[in-house]
Parts: C-alpha cells; structure tokens; sequence
C-alpha cells in the first residue's frame, strides 16, 4: 500500500513537471490507465500543453521521417492487399499458408517464434492466419505456448526447519511490504537487510530465475544514483544491468528530513503464479496460527 502512494505521489510529481504519459511510466513501472486516473486532478500549463502538443508532432515527423528513408533505400516495402487476393481469390504461397499452420499448430510454437523460424514479420504470420482461418489459441494455450521456453521458478519441496522459517518469514514480510495487485512480485524496502532477507526467500525457497529479477530504485535528486546502484547491486548480487531505469525525486521543500541514506529499492520479478503461491502461503499461515483466518487482504487495498 505504502509503495502505491508513493508511485502515485510520484506519478503526479512527473505530470506536474509537464511530462507526458509515455514519458511518465518509462521512469515510474506502472500501467498507463494507472497514470490516466492518477494524473486527471493535475492541471497543466498552457505552455505545458504546448509542450507536449510540440514533442507529440516532432515525433511523428521523425517517425514519417525514418520510414521515408527506410522507403528510399528499399528496406520497406508497404504491400497492398490486391497483392494477396485478386478478385477474391488468395496469391500467396500455399506452402508458406501449410509452414505456417504446421509451426503453429503442431509445432506449437508461438506466432512471434513462427516469424523468427520463417524468416518473416510478425503481422505477415498474423495476416496469413487471418486470411486462411489458422485459428489463434485460447489464452492459456497461448501463455504455455509464450513462456515455455522462459526460466520459470521451481518451489523448493521437503523443507528443513531453517527453511520453513525462511518460507514463513519471506511470505510474511512480503504480505507487510510487496505489492498486493498485478501479475508482477514486487517487494519495496530501504532496509539492506530485509531486502537481502526476502532474495534469500526468492532464491533458497521459490527457486526464482536470476537472470528474470529486477531491480528498481528510488532516489533523490541530491543523492548519487550510480553509487547508489553499485550499492544495491553488491548488496543483492543482481548486476546493474538488471536494473530498471531509477526514479530520481525532485527536491521539494516538504521532503523530509528523515529521507532514505541509501534510497528505496523495488525488487521485482515478474510471475504471475508465483505471487499467487505467496499469497496461497500467507492464507496457510494465518489459517494454522489462527490470525485472520480466511480473510484476504487485498480485498481490503
């Protein structure tokens, strides 16, 4: 709860400044109905609106630009569909149709795996199974089909004692202080200790992926953000290459005197299933010590 009042305080900070939705949530990793809803009590500036209306047109002048040049060199080629059907009848290949319904369907692979076997565009897979009634999967077929080859998390079983308090410790201290909606894990603390403590969670007890974890700092604008990085990274054994791009606070008169040394870390990773096993262990605990029993706090947010 604490770590969505301050991405909103965060989210509006930026919106104030004159910042645009994109430009928003390439610094705060929210979603853009998120900044929608949190950003509508925050007026802008006639200059501000200006602003933003200028770098929206310069954008697609640069856009129109790079594809007239893509267009001179002949590296795009904008394909008319009578290319494909002449009088309602189909020209394209009927091997290339048969490749694509056998990688698919039988394969299983995914349709961006499809274009990458075929050596083709996306939408030239997702116009050729349009056109040709490929069916496209149902969503969880299409999730097995997307994640099979991701590092998933792999639960450690037959616990030892030490263990299974790391496993009481880590679900409760992320009950206190992760994030309670989404698909993603994100745990939110300043404490060295406590991060280190829910990693070792991550890793010993949910078997996470190192190569999927996430970091994401919060800082403010008197403070080294790369010496802060280099900190966390050692005190997380995460390279700063996985680390998202920092929030980096402004300096307003009402900040607090007790603010963050070190800064505030989120550490993220994303798996829809895995927070569900979190919360699936929080349940269990609060049902065997008798507190809260049945009682889902994310009912309450």
């Amino acid at each position: 709860m604490r770590a969505k009042r301050e991405a909103q305080q965060a989210v509006q900070e930026l919106r104030k400044q004159g910042l645009s939705y994109r430009e928003i949530m390439q610094r705060v990793p929210v979603s853009k109905s998120s900044v929608s809803l949190w950003c509508r009590a925050v007026p802008l500036s006639q200059a501000q609106q200006e602003a933003l209306q200028q770098r929206k047109l310069e954008a697609a002048q640069r856009g129109l630009a790079i594809i007239t040049r893509l267009q001179e060199s002949g590296q795009f080629v904008r394909r008319h569909p009578s290319r494909y059907h002449v009088n309602g009848q189909s020209h394209d290949d009927p091997q290339q149709i048969e490749q694509v319904r056998n990688l698919y369907n039988k394969d299983r692979l995914s349709v961006r795996e499809v274009a990458v076997r075929m050596g083709v565009s996306f939408w030239r897979v997702y116009q050729l199974m349009r056109q040709h009634d490929i069916p496209r999967r149902k969503g969880s077929e299409q999730n097995f089909a997307t994640y099979k080859i991701k590092p998933q998390f792999v639960p450690k079983r037959d616990l030892s004692d030490q263990e299974q308090r790391l496993r009481v410790a880590g679900t409760m201290l992320y009950l206190a202080e992760g994030a309670k909606r989404g698909t993603t894990v994100d745990f939110t603390n300043s404490d060295p200790r406590l991060v280190v403590l829910f990693l070792t969670f991550l890793r010993k007890i949910c078997g996470v992926a190192e190569e999927r974890l996430r970091v994401h700092l919060y800082a403010y604008a008197d403070q080294d953000v790369e010496q802060l990085k280099r900190f966390w990274s050692s005190i997380t054994n995460i390279p700063i290459q996985q680390f998202i791009k920092p929030y980096v606070r402004a300096l307003t008169p009402n900040v607090s005197r007790r603010k963050m040394s070190a800064g505030l870390v989120h550490i993220c990773y994303s798996d829809g299933r895995l927070l569900q096993l979190i919360f699936k262990w929080g349940e269990e605990f609060s049902q065997q010590l008798g507190a809260g029993a049945g009682v889902d706090n994310r009912s309450c947010l």
